[in-house]
């Protein structure tokens, strides 16, 4: 599951490349809200030092104002870099659920006793 915390800059680490049957690929991200359908596309770019072992991504949600919520997230290989619709890209890599949320909650953990 992927994370975004309103108004924080978080780092994605997926493994897309071992995927990808194309060269150089852009990856285009599509996201929809499971409760409104809002949907939101935007292209991604891979900052991995080590793509061949995880690709990088740096997400700023103030950029995108998403909702607060669970989206379904698709992420796309493409070698177009300014395509925003799914239909048109080259082939589907990577899908998943995606949490945006207020405040980032820290974990609780019981102990029995």
């Amino acid at each position: 599951m992927l994370l975004i915390t309103k108004g924080e800059t978080k780092f994605w680490y997926l493994t897309l490349t071992e995927k990808v049957t194309i060269s150089n690929p852009k990856f285009l991200f599509y996201v929809t809200h499971l409760q409104t359908f809002k949907t939101y596309a935007f292209l991604l770019t891979d900052t991995s030092a080590f793509t061949d072992r995880y690709n990088k991504f740096s997400v700023n949600e103030n950029t995108y104002n998403f909702f607060e919520g669970e989206y379904m997230y698709d992420v796309y290989a493409q070698t177009s870099s300014v395509n925003l619709n799914p239909t048109l890209a080259n082939e589907q890599v990577e899908s998943g659920i995606l949490k945006v949320q207020l405040v980032e909650s820290a974990e609780v953990f019981y102990t029995p006793s």
